[in-house]
């Protein structure tokens, strides 16, 4: 079994991305019906379990595809 060994600034950056566009689109209502409203749990919870499946779905990549490094 492979495991892959992206920097973890790599992680870091995207768990970023991901958690700030989700508290915009919380923030201005595209994702509940109460505009300026933000849930932090909600926003925890995706920022700790996004870089533990992006990680899942890293390891399943480099072992169905082996030269995907």
């Amino acid at each position: 079994m492979r495991f892959p060994t992206p920097p973890l600034s790599e992680y870091a950056l995207n768990t970023a991305v991901v958690v700030l566009t989700l508290a915009v689109l919380q923030y201005t209502g595209w994702l509940s019906a109460d505009p300026a409203g933000l849930n932090p749990a909600f926003l925890v919870v995706v920022a700790v379990t996004f870089p533990a499946f992006s990680y899942l779905i890293a390891v399943v990549g480099a072992n169905v595809w082996p030269s995907a490094e």
